[in-house]
């Protein structure tokens, strides 16, 4: 179940990502949204990555997902709980689908999974596992020496769970380069060392001017008749 807009769903803002339903239960933690998945979709015509990271697998969602849109890569996640990965890996087997997901927990597991399962360096890595400042951190850092020089991390949730803090010490200590994606529905932080400028003008597509947000913030505040200083 994912892409509906929150003010059909009682105005829970969870309808626009991805979960699913077994009969009348929800499992799963909530994932990339639909509108998240498609603006992932567009990287393809910028990037042909060898081998892709996620670190927080959880139902495999974003995995299955990356290794539809690159079929050619190398799609290895990460997560703890074996459930998830278990289902994952019955459907990468099941739609020949070039994934392998591992329980493990970042950052403690990175390296080992890279070494056993990762045959070339990270181009494309998305992390959303534990949504706290120092768990992001601490993801990074992980994961920072494995990457290519022009390779993408990707940082689900940042505006929403509010971990703009974190994503900034990261840009600031790892003298990266990054922006935050506005426009998407989890407010998606995206850092990378080099890019391809026509790349980068696909990305700016969902990155707003921040003056200009937080005025359109605040100005939907007053219509909404909510206290929202911004």
């Amino acid at each position: 179940m994912s892409g509906y807009p929150s003010h059909r769903f009682f105005n829970i803002i969870s309808a626009q990502f991805t979960t699913f339903m077994v009969q009348d239960r929800i499992i799963g933690d909530y994932g990339f949204s639909l509108q998240e998945i498609q603006f992932i979709e567009g990287f393809s015509e910028f990037l042909a990555p060898e081998t892709i990271l996620v670190i927080g697998n959880a139902h495999g969602w974003s995995t299955v997902a990356l290794a539809l849109i690159f079929p050619h890569a190398n799609v290895v996640a990460i997560d703890t709980r074996q459930e998830g990965i278990t289902f994952t890996n019955t459907l990468a087997r099941k739609n020949r689908l070039n994934i392998i997901a591992v329980q493990g927990r970042s950052p403690d597991d990175v390296q080992t999974i890279f070494t056993n399962h990762c045959t070339t360096p990270l181009d494309l890595i998305v992390i959303d596992a534990d949504h706290h400042i120092d768990s992001i951190v601490k993801d990074f850092f992980a994961v920072q020496s494995l990457m290519k020089d022009d390779g993408i991390l990707l940082f689900h949730d940042i505006i929403d769970h509010g971990l703009m803090p974190g994503f900034l010490d990261i840009l600031k200590n790892s003298k990266m380069h990054g922006r935050l994606l506005t426009r998407t529905s989890s407010g998606i932080g995206i850092a990378f060392r080099q890019i391809q400028e026509d790349f980068l003008s696909y990305i700016n597509c969902f990155n707003d001017n921040p003056d200009d947000y937080h005025r359109y913030v605040n100005l939907m505040a007053k219509i909404a008749g909510v206290e929202r200083p911004c």
